[in-house]
Order: C-alpha cells, then structure tokens, then sequence
C-alpha cells in the first residue's frame, strides 16, 4: 500500500521520493528546531507508594484512589546501581590484574575497553575455560614473571612508600629488625622480620645529626622477590620543648642518605605518589 504526504500543490509517492520527502521535512520542521537534542536514554526509576491502594474482592465496586496514593518514593535510580562484575580468561599477561591463563573479575567497562578489544582476553564462557585455562602451577610459574599475581603490585606500592622510623630522643637504641617491622604496621603494612634485611652498617642514636636523613631496608617477598624501601630516622619525645615538628609533609622534605655511599640508590628510588602532584600544584 502506497503512502503520500500532502505538500503544498504537489502530491508525491513516498515510495517512489523518499530523498525528496525527508528533504521537505529538513526544511519545514528541522530548521525550526535546530537548538533541540533528540536523543534516547535507557534510565529507570525504582519508586514505592508512600500510601497502599485499598485492595477489593472479586464483584465488588473498585474502589477509588484519591490525591495521596499518587504520593511515591524514591528507591533506586538504574543508572546508580552498582554493575556486576564480568569473568574473563587472560590470553596474556596484563600488569595490575592478572597473569596468562588466568580467570579474572574486572568492571564491565575496563574489560570491554583494556581487556576484550585489544584481544587481552575473552569471556570466561565453559568452552573458553577448557581452552585457555591454565591449572598446571608448574606451567602457570614458567609462564609468569612473578612468583604470585600480587608480587607487582606489592613491590610498586613498597618501593613508592617514605617509612617514618620513630626513635627515642631520650634513650639510646640501636636500630634492629623489630623498629622497622613496627613502623611498617604503623603505615598498615604487616612484614614479618624474617622479611626484612637491615644496611650493613648500624644505625645508633639518639643522634639529631641523621634526623629526618634516608637508609633503605629490602624486603623480600615471597622468599623469591626483593624490593628496596625507604627509611627516614624521625626523633620523637615527651617533652614538648624538644619535639621536633615540620611545616610539610615529610615526602616533600629533602632527601638525604645517612650513608653518602646510598644516595644513589636512594634517589633510584620511586617518589610519593603525593609528591608530584603537590609540586605540580605549587
């Protein structure tokens, strides 16, 4: 069946002109509207009645809902629910998530765009599993570069970390495995001293002249992995009249090896992840 738009002293087949029509209404009703986004948007709005309907039997009149049981309230927004994790098996090795062979949860959009379309990896379907999947830990440890997924992650965060050691300005110590493991509990960091090698030459104190000055510790992960972290010495008291206090945060204080010999490695050594960004402020 043929279709006609009335224009003014023309009748035209739509059929047989559809460029001349859609061409018509560009110039009659588009021009008019130029300012006027039209564009869907998939958005649902979860509301409950504030007031209940009054219910009714089977024959007898309905009853009839007033002002107040169109009173609603809010529940959820769809677009501010929380989406469900996606499941995929890694093709290669990817930093941050995950190794070879291995089945990972990420976000559904960092999956579709760093994962899924670069070919990184594929849903993690039954048949997908039987293919790709490693379970061999022998052949999971050749293929992997690291001794667990969490080994690269542990070392770029201890490697980044400024570790306050806090000493005693009244009695003499020496530093020893247990003044660093304590200080990395302080910064919410459990490391068993067995973990932890101390600078070959001591450390002894109380000595204002190594105050706020760098050595570094390696922790060993794993038994297998080892990662430098910095150390600074910080003096504390009681006494309110010796206590030392700084204006900045410690990770914008200059740095300065206790040992001259480890300024190198010190400097080698990855900033605060608050450091740049204060200075690219100022």
């Amino acid at each position: 069946m043929a279709c006609f738009l009335v224009v003014p002293n023309k009748q035209v087949n739509m059929l047989k002109y559809t460029q001349l029509c859609l061409n018509y209404l560009k110039s009659t009703f588009l021009s008019r509207q130029n300012n006027i986004l039209v564009q869907q948007n998939r958005n649902t709005y979860i509301l409950k009645r504030k007031h209940s309907a009054p219910l009714y039997k089977k024959y007898e009149r309905q009853p009839r809902l007033t002002h107040k049981h169109f009173i609603y309230e809010f529940i959820e927004h769809s677009s501010q629910r929380k989406q469900k994790k996606i499941d995929l098996v890694l093709l290669e090795s990817v930093k941050n998530i995950g190794e070879k062979g291995q089945k990972v949860s990420v976000s559904s959009q960092k999956a579709y765009e760093s994962l899924i379309l670069p070919k990184l990896a594929v849903y993690a379907t039954p048949e997908n599993l039987k293919k790709y999947i490693i379970e061999d830990v022998d052949v999971q440890r050749r293929l992997s570069k690291y001794s667990s997924q969490f080994v690269e992650k542990t070392i770029s965060t201890l490697s980044q970390c400024y570790l306050p050691v806090i000493m005693s300005m009244d009695n003499p110590w020496t530093i020893e495995k247990w003044h660093v493991k304590v200080a990395f509990r302080n910064e919410g960091y459990i490391v068993p001293e067995y973990a932890i090698t101390l600078p070959e030459k001591t450390i002894s104190g109380p000595d204002l002249s190594i105050e706020n000055k760098e050595f570094y510790v390696i922790v060993k992960i794993n038994n297998i992995e080892e990662v430098k972290v910095r150390c600074k010495v910080h003096h504390y008291t009681s006494n309110s009249e010796k206590k030392i206090e700084y204006d900045v945060p410690y990770y914008l204080l200059p740095s300065i090896a206790i040992f001259p010999e480890d300024q190198s490695i010190l400097n080698s050594l990855p900033k605060h992840p608050l450091a740049d960004k204060e200075s690219v402020e100022k």
